[in-house]
C-alpha cells in the first residue's frame, strides 16, 4: 500500500437534489511514496474531485481515503493534522494570497504550525527557491508581482509547510511555455531533494511524460489505466478512444517507425526523441 490510497471510493455532487451528479464511482488509486504521480483526464473526468479528496475537503459518499493505512475521516483522525501532512494547491492559487508581503503569505502555514522563526524563515526562503521565487521579491507586496510570481508564491507557500504528499491541480494553467517549465522543473527539483510525494494533475500529456514517474488516467467518474508512464503510454488505443491523445513527438515517431525507419518505440518526450535521432544519425554515419 502507498502513502495515499483511495479505496472503492464514489462522490456525489447534490445528493438527493435534481442537481445530483455522481463524480467517481468505484475509484482506487495507490499513490506511490515519493513518487511524481501525475493524474490526467478531461474535464470532467474527476480529476479536481481526487484532488480535494485527498486532504479531506471532500468526503466520499463510500469507500475510504487512507493516509499511511488510516481512514483520515476517522473521528480519531483529526483533519487539521492531515491538511498539514497532505498539502494542495488548487488551479489558479495566486487569488488566495492576502498578507502583507510575500514572505509573510509564505509563511502563514509554517506560522500556523507553531514552528520558530528561524525554522519559518528557513522554510520560506527554501520554499520559494523551489517555486523560482527570487528572495529579494520576498518583502515587496504580493499585489505587486507579475501573474508568474504570484503563482510561484501561492506554490511555495504549500512547500513550506513541507507536508508529506503535495497535490498540485494544474500548477501551470494559463502560463507560458517558459513559465510552465519553471514551475514545473522546481516541482521536480522539490520532490528529489526533499523526497516527499508528489500528485500532479494536468490535462498536457507531454507535461505528464516529462515530469511524472507514475499516471492515472481518468474518464468519466473512473480510473480507466494507471501504471508507469510507459506502461500506461503503450495503451495508445484505449486513450484515444477516451479523447485523450498522446504526445505529439510520440505520435511522430510512431508514424516514422510505421513507415519503416528503425527506431525503438517508448519516445513520449522532445528529449527523448532527440536522443533517439541523434543515435539513428550516429548510426547512419558508422555504416
Amino acid at each position: 500500500m502507498g502513502i495515499l490510497t483511495l479505496e472503492n471510493v464514489s462522490y456525489v455532487y447534490s445528493p438527493s437534489t435534481p442537481f445530483e451528479k455522481e463524480a467517481l464511482h468505484d475509484v482506487n488509486i495507490d499513490f506511490t511514496e515519493g513518487k511524481i504521480t501525475g493524474i490526467i483526464g478531461h474535464t470532467g473526468s474527476g480529476k479536481s474531485t481526487v484532488a480535494q479528496l485527498l486532504n479531506g475537503l471532500l468526503k466520499p459518499a463510500s469507500g475510504k481515503v487512507l493516509l499511511d493505512g488510516c481512514d483520515i475521516f476517522d473521528p480519531s483522525v483529526k483533519l487539521s493534522d492531515v491538511r498539514f501532512r497532505v498539502g494542495l494547491v488548487f488551479q489558479y492559487p495566486e487569488y488566495q494570497l492576502f498578507e502583507e508581503t510575500v514572505f509573510r503569505d509564505i509563511a502563514f502555514g509554517p506560522t500556523n504550525m507553531g514552528l520558530d522563526e528561524a525554522e519559518i524563515k528557513r522554510r520560506v526562503i527554501e520554499s520559494a527557491r523551489f517555486a523560482g521565487l527570487d528572495e529579494e521579491l520576498l518583502e515587496r507586496s504580493p499585489f505587486e508581482l507579475s501573474g508568474g510570481q504570484k503563482r510561484r508564491a501561492a506554490i511555495a507557500g504549500v512547500m513550506a509547510m513541507e507536508p508529506e504528499v503535495i497535490v498540485l491541480d494544474e500548477p501551470a494553467a494559463g502560463l507560458d511555455p517558459r513559465g510552465r517549465d519553471e514551475i514545473l522543473s522546481g516541482i521536480r527539483r522539490y520532490r528529489e531533494e526533499k523526497g516527499n510525494t508528489v500528485i500532479l494533475i494536468s490535462h498536457s500529456m507531454e507535461d505528464m511524460a516529462l515530469y511524472s514517474d507514475e499516471l492515472v488516467v481518468m474518464s468519466h467518474g473512473t480510473v480507466l489505466v494507471s501504471g508507469t508512464v510507459d506502461e500506461v503510454f503503450r495503451q495508445s488505443a484505449l486513450i484515444e478512444e477516451s479523447g485523450l491523445t498522446l504526445p505529439q513527438i510520440t505520435r511522430v515517431f510512431d508514424r516514422l517507425r510505421a513507415d519503416g525507419v528503425n527506431i525503438r518505440d517508448g519516445v513520449y518526450t522532445v528529449e527523448d526523441g532527440y536522443r533517439e535521432m541523434l543515435s539513428l544519425l550516429k548510426g547512419n554515419t558508422n555504416a
